[in-house]
């Protein structure tokens, strides 16, 4: 276990500390002093600002009590009276029925209808009479009604109306009630009393009281005169439910919730979501009728700002005070700091005269300090052993005991690195090297390599002979790599055909640094620092694509990108370049700099331009072999149309031929209508065998320009040439679909279409020979948006998979050599796909084949 060794303070150091320890402590003192200060007069501040507002929220808390107090009073005042006025009601018309019936008359409602009718109207109450036995409503029926809905109740029958009738007679018998809706926030009192002798109930219901409405009236009457009667305080009214305010500021009218400060605003807003009434922080809250009563001050703002300002002139005096203070010190210790000095300087030069007898213990511990910061290990020569330190394990990721001798050790050396490693240990061992050193790769725990440099010295004990071996090991790996990237670079730009640059992120890309290497575009590197920048020797076209990209880079948080663009050398001349940059960031973060290089790229362009040319002769050259081969297929196929030719005519050359000789074995017994109509019937055959050949060569006129055509027609002209080859097959052909017209080339698609026809007929005389079936060829066309199907499909066997998949390749055929070049198919892909911008596929179906084929229309 190594201890790190204490640092040896030398008379110069002792000299600073001497100097510098009183200025330091007088900074500190004088900083302290400052900050205690102005925490305690920021405490006294904050204690003067609490108490007062503390005193004002008290005194606001009593007079916002007290007026909430007397609104509540008075807008229940107004209750006593609608009581007062029910109960008289009642009595008044209880007595008028006494007074009926003392005249010995039966008092019957009708009787009292009018009495009832003439108070309604002069007390503006409504009358609501029953009878307790039958709970026949006599009069009230529609409040009885409105009373159901108080119940929120969905049940609207006579029982549930009877059942809230026995609740009045059990409750409201000379009793106050109050009905509530709680949703409309109204209130309505009654008043009952039985008439014994008439089994009547008679009750008295005040009109519709709306308590917010009362509320609002009671305060809206007294705020502003209550705000009077004190000093530099006034109440106002908020009515959050219409958005308006009264008395704000104490200006005595009421002005829009838009109008109020934000600060008013966000403070009552956690107000309003409460669900309950109180008083809390000057703020009284009606949550049933949505009103806020608060009471402000001015003088409170007053006594703040004159807290404060005292605060601020007291902080300026004590800190003005700390600093003279602090600067007479300095004064002092700057002082003792120069007799100090002048005694250091005398007691150094006699310590001078030492130091040369310190220079050899110095290097005697050289090497046990360096090895004391690096990977420190030791080789016991006669045992092999290795005993690697902590800081070596570390370096390379292995635990302790993973390598234990020299072998495991060597075997860790790059292959390449072993015989350098095993020379300059040997030669060491037998004396010729005072140390050992050497640079190589080790391979690291997790099998990758670090370069390490390695200094050692072997030791001996009784005998001369050296037994072990202290060596110390260094991690050089990233100084290896970057001088070789360095060196690299250094070769590139020694060629002059690299730049190596330095930008600013800013928007000239004004230059940090420029290599030598510019003078291969004219300029100077001395031009950069003073005249120009960047974005002056880029081509104009090329400076917005670069600088989008550098923002495309930044913002994407790329570490470096690359680009190629155009630059003027000084004569003006454009070259193309190759742009590598990576991005460098300062301490927080932020693209300050761009460090990459430029390489002319203009001949490797050029070179570029004139490959494309040469693509583009071969494209024209394959073109031309394509037309070839579609030549040469329908050379292919005039064997097969030659065959259909000959099949068509021999019909009709018999036909000719049986008239001729049944012409001349019955001449000069024939009648002139007779001889007619065999030179008739001659004719009709010879004009058929015309008609075939101008479908064939109607069919094999080439064209060179597209045309409109119909699909359906071309199809049935394609059918026409290959109907020997059908009728040889036996074969039975059918079309069907829309009729549409296309632009492109008829000949070409009539070519693929004949091209299928011929296969399947081929096909179904192959399949006859194998068994009997009723050969069919079905051809469809279907519009579908802006592209036509042609979809051809019969029952004459099904393609093996690897013959189905390579159908469309040049040359390739199932037929012999002599019957087929297979070029027929190929022909038909680079028709429908090259030339119509179509496509062509084909798939088996259940025994037979389908090809479809898309064109636009």
């Amino acid at each position: 276990m190594f201890l790190k060794k204490k640092r040896f303070n030398t008379l110069s150091d002792i000299k600073k500390h001497i100097i510098l320890t009183p200025l330091a402590f007088v900074l500190i003192i004088a900083t302290l002093s400052i900050v205690v200060v102005t925490l305690v007069l920021d405490y006294k501040k904050s204690n003067q600002i609490e108490l007062l507002i503390q005193k004002d929220k008290y005194k606001k808390r009593n007079i916002l009590k007290s007026y909430i107090s007397d609104v509540k009073y008075n807008s229940s005042a107004s209750f006593d009276d609608i009581e007062d006025k029910l109960n008289r009601s009642v009595f008044e018309i209880n007595g008028h029925i006494k007074a009926l019936q003392s005249n010995n008359h039966e008092v019957k409602f009708d009787d009292i209808k009018n009495a009832l009718n003439s108070l309604e109207i002069q007390r503006e109450i409504d009358f609501v009479v029953f009878n307790s036995n039958s709970f026949e409503i006599l009069k009230g029926a529609d409040l009885i009604s409105y009373l159901q809905t108080l119940t929120n109740s969905k049940m609207k029958t006579d029982y549930f109306k009877k059942q809230m009738l026995r609740n009045i007679i059990y409750m409201g018998d000379e009793n106050l009630i109050y009905w509530l809706d709680n949703q409309k926030r109204d209130i309505r009192l009654s008043y009952f009393q039985k008439i014994e002798s008439k089994n009547w109930i008679i009750g008295a219901f005040s009109k519709i009281d709306d308590m917010q409405a009362l509320t609002r009236k009671t305060i809206e009457n007294s705020i502003v005169s209550k705000s009077k009667a004190y000093e530099n305080t006034y109440l106002w009214f908020y009515d959050y439910e219409n958005g308006y305010t009264y008395n704000y500021y104490n200006k005595a009218h009421k002005i829009d919730e838009e109008n109020l400060l934000e600060e008013d605003r966000v403070n009552f807003t956690k107000y309003i979501k409460k669900d309950f009434e109180q008083l809390e922080d000057e703020i009284y809250n009606f949550r049933k009728y949505q009103f806020l009563v608060t009471v402000k001050s001015f003088e409170i703002y007053k006594q703040i700002k004159q807290i404060n300002k005292q605060y601020h002139t007291k902080l300026a005096v004590s800190i003005t005070v700390i600093i003279l203070i602090a600067l007479f010190m300095v004064f002092l210790s700057v002082a003792f700091a120069k007799f100090v000095n002048t005694l250091f300087n005398r007691y150094n030069k006699r310590l001078e005269t030492k130091n040369s007898l310190y220079k050899k213990w110095k290097e005697r511990y050289e090497l046990a300090i360096i090895a004391s910061n690096d990977g420190l290990w030791d080789i016991n020569l006669d045992t092999k052993e290795i005993f690697f330190s902590n800081r070596w394990l570390e370096m390379f990721g292995y635990k302790r005991g993973r390598v234990e001798n020299f072998d495991e050790w060597l075997e860790l050396i790059h292959v390449d690195d072993r015989p350098k490693v095993n020379y300059r240990f040997n030669e060491h061992l037998i004396g010729r090297t005072e140390h050992f050193l050497c640079e190589y790769r080790l391979r690291t725990f997790d099998n990758n390599y670090k370069w390490v440099f390695v200094r050692g010295k072997a030791f001996n004990t009784s005998t001369k002979k050296s037994n072990r071996m202290l060596m110390m090991s260094m991690d050089i790996d990233q100084s290896k790599k970057l001088t070789n990237e360095l060196q690299n670079v250094e070769l590139l730009v020694e060629m002059g055909k690299i730049v190596i640059f330095k930008w600013n992120n800013d928007d000239n890309l004004s230059v940090d640094y420029v290599s030598k290497s510019i003078n291969s575009y004219g300029y100077e590197t001395q031009e950069f620092n003073y005249s120009i920048n960047y974005i002056d020797v880029i081509h104009e076209d090329d400076i917005k694509p670069l600088k989008q990209r550098i923002k495309k880079a930044i913002e994407k948080d790329d570490y470096f990108f690359t680009i190629i663009y155009r630059v003027k050398d000084k004569k003006g001349n454009t070259k193309w370049v190759f742009n590598r940059t990576i991005l460098l960031k300062d301490h927080f973060g932020k693209v300050t700099h761009l460090y990459g290089y430029i390489n002319d790229i203009t001949k490797m362009k050029m070179t570029e331009e004139e490959l494309k040319q040469k693509i583009e002769d071969e494209v024209e050259k394959n073109v031309e072999k394509d037309r070839l081969l579609a030549h040469q297929s329908k050379l292919a196929s005039m064997g097969e149309v030659l065959g259909s030719i000959a099949h068509q005519w021999r019909q009709p050359l018999n036909n000719i031929n049986l008239l001729v000789h049944f012409i001349r074995d019955n001449y000069g017994n024939f009648t002139k209508d007779e001889l007619n109509d065999s030179i008739k019937s001659a004719k009709v055959q010879i004009d058929y065998m015309s008609q075939t050949i101008d479908d064939f060569r109607n069919f094999y006129k080439p064209t060179k320009d597209k045309e409109i055509f119909d699909i359906k027609k071309s199809i049935e002209a394609c059918i026409k040439i290959v109907k020997g080859q059908l009728e040889k097959a036996n074969a039975t052909i059918e079309l069907i679909g829309d009729d549409v017209k296309i632009h492109g080339y008829q000949s070409e698609f009539q070519q693929v279409v004949v091209n299928i026809l011929n296969n399947a007929s081929e096909a179904a005389i192959i399949k006859l020979e194998q068994e009997k079936f009723n050969p069919i060829i079905q051809v469809r066309v279907t519009k579908i948006e802006n592209n036509v199907k042609v979809t051809l499909k019969n029952n004459c066997g099904e393609v093996e998979q690897e013959i189905l998949e390579r159908m469309f390749e040049p040359y390739f055929t199932t037929k012999f050599e002599d019957q087929g070049t297979g070029i027929g198919l190929y022909m038909a892909k680079t028709i429908i796909e090259k030339n119509m911008n179509g496509k062509i596929e084909v798939t088996n179906i259940d025994k037979g084949v389908k090809f479809r084929i898309i064109l636009p229309i």
